[in-house]
């Protein structure tokens, strides 16, 4: 009897071990599967915070290439800095450790780099400030370099025009200018080979501007065949910085009132038929011209 007792004492010492250890193991595994869940659910999120880091690295990286300056040392900082953030994005891409010690470290030197690169945006915006600043000055001055070369161009052009009207105001003008062949009597005739000399006759007009005293007047006589009839010597004058050649000159004595000049130009046996034009000069200035015929 006492052997049967002792053996169902066994039988319920077991149980209650089995029960035991069962209720140990099913403790174990609901803690187990509720860790793992909790695991990977803390992976879960470490990498989807690892995944918007990396993507927030990427929009830093493309708002420093948007960056641009005309500051040279300024463009060499940002270079290193975007350096930096590649090498950043790069140890992100590798890394295994499964930890907010890691996430929290490189949200930490992302908030460096954003930091710098505020301090480059307000920088660079001082710079683009000052060069708009600068670039709104120059146009300005360079107007104005604009308006005073056009004024002293038009006060040259009108200096220049003041010059040529005073010269021409006081200059003498020839007016009523004709030109007739001559023989030896001084008589007026039509053949060329009978003339002596050719006679241009003129009248200066009165101007009383023009300072009175000796004045020289060259005769210029230019053949159909636009060959000038030469003086003896082959002398020559200045015109418009230029020596040309002349037919004949004469000097006067002129006082600002109207004045009768005749020019004579002996005949040297060069002349020929046709429409001859003549040109009279004084003082380095065309006071006048006319046409002739020979026959």
């Amino acid at each position: 009897m006492s052997t049967d007792l002792q053996t169902a004492k066994k039988d319920k010492i077991y149980k209650i071990v089995l029960i035991s250890l069962g209720v140990i193991l099913l403790t174990v595994s609901i803690l187990f599967l509720k860790t793992y869940r909790e695991n990977r659910q803390y992976i879960a999120e470490i990498k989807i915070e690892k995944i918007d880091l990396e993507n927030e690295l990427k929009t830093l990286s493309q708002n420093y290439d948007s960056l641009q300056t005309s500051n040279d040392t300024l463009n060499q900082l940002l270079v290193t800095e975007k350096g930096k953030i590649d090498e950043l994005l790069e140890r992100m891409r590798v890394f295994r450790n499964n930890s907010y010690f890691e996430i929290n470290k490189y949200k930490k030197e992302i908030g460096t780099l954003k930091g710098v690169l505020r301090s480059y945006v307000i920088q660079i915006d001082s710079l683009n400030s000052k060069n708009k600043e600068l670039n709104a000055e120059n146009i300005r001055v360079k107007k104005q370099i604009s308006w005073v070369k056009e004024r002293n161009e038009k006060l040259e052009s009108t200096t220049k025009n003041m010059k040529e009207l005073i010269s021409k105001a006081s200059a003498l003008d020839a007016t009523q200018i004709t030109c007739e062949p001559i023989n030896k009597k001084g008589r007026s005739i039509k053949k060329i080979s009978k003339t002596d000399k050719l006679k241009t006759s003129f009248t200066l007009r009165k101007n009383i501007t023009i300072t009175p005293g000796l004045k020289t007047i060259y005769l210029r006589i230019s053949r159909p065949d636009e060959v000038i009839l030469s003086n003896p010597e082959n002398l020559l004058f200045e015109y418009e910085n230029t020596q040309m050649a002349y037919s004949a000159k004469r000097d006067i004595e002129y006082e600002g009132n109207e004045l009768e000049v005749s020019i004579f130009w002996d005949n040297d046996g060069s002349l020929v038929k046709g429409e001859y034009t003549l040109d009279l000069f004084s003082e380095g200035v065309h006071i006048g011209n006319a046409s002739f015929s020979l026959k």
